[in-house]
């Protein structure tokens, strides 16, 4: 029995319109690399500085921190420009998906690539708010990268989501994400680990990675058995 869903923002909740491939390419090529779409979609789901510093490596540039902080930088900026003029949108259903797994007693966080500076106002615009144990909130946790020691493939979000909603059972805990960052996540930290098709890959392409299933969107796992909760509604 799932007693914790863990779900990825960019492309598997939320429709950013591929923002971030286009600003995370661009902030890379504008200081010489050559990035290839296979490249790109590699390090897709990672904490984003970290990105760009493997993103110039495969490129052919030295990643000094002085050139990964200046791409950094012009990330930031440019992406929330971006956001500001054309803002992300949930994925169809998903809102509801959320509200019934929580009405199910089943406790949703949100993970993510993206610092907290540019994932605190891309919730706030949705109107997405975050609070273990409240009824009226649309999640029970959200953690950012820039809050664990080293962002996805590495383990520590999702175990960051489960102290923060108090579940101590892997065994308990799903994630899903549209990333192969995503998937090898879960599968690292112990959990059911679920390839979601919202995003660029397809089934073939998570085929090479672990995962325990792939479903269309995560409003497909309303219909899967072991997320019919607990029968205890908040």
């Amino acid at each position: 029995m799932i007693t914790l869903a863990v779900f990825d923002i960019a492309g598997t909740t939320v429709d950013e319109r591929d923002e971030v491939y286009r600003t995370l390419r661009a902030a890379v090529e504008r200081e010489g690399a050559t990035v290839s779409p296979a490249e790109l979609q590699k390090w897709m789901g990672t904490e984003k500085r970290w990105a760009i510093r493997n993103l110039m490596q495969a490129g052919g540039l030295e990643p000094t921190d002085a050139v990964v902080d200046s791409a950094y930088a012009w990330f930031l900026d440019s992406l929330r420009d971006s956001y500001r003029t054309n803002p992300p949108q949930p994925l169809p259903g998903v809102p509801e998906a959320m509200a019934v797994l929580r009405a199910r007693g089943i406790k949703v966080a949100l993970t993510t690539g993206f610092s907290t500076e540019i994932a605190a106002p891309l919730l706030a615009g949705l109107g997405w708010t975050a609070h273990d144990g409240d009824p009226s909130a649309t999640l029970d946790a959200v953690v950012c990268a820039d809050m664990v020691a080293a962002g996805r493939p590495a383990p520590y979000m999702i175990h960051r989501a489960m102290e923060a909603t108090g579940i101590q059972d892997v065994a308990q805990v799903a994630a899903a994400g549209d990333t192969a960052a995503d998937v090898l996540a879960a599968r690292r930290a112990g959990v059911l680990s679920i390839g979601v098709l919202t995003g660029h890959m397809t089934r073939e392409d998570f085929a090479p990675h672990p995962h325990d299933a792939i479903v269309d969107s995560v409003v497909d796992l309303l219909s899967d058995a072991r997320f019919a909760g607990t029968g205890v509604t908040r």
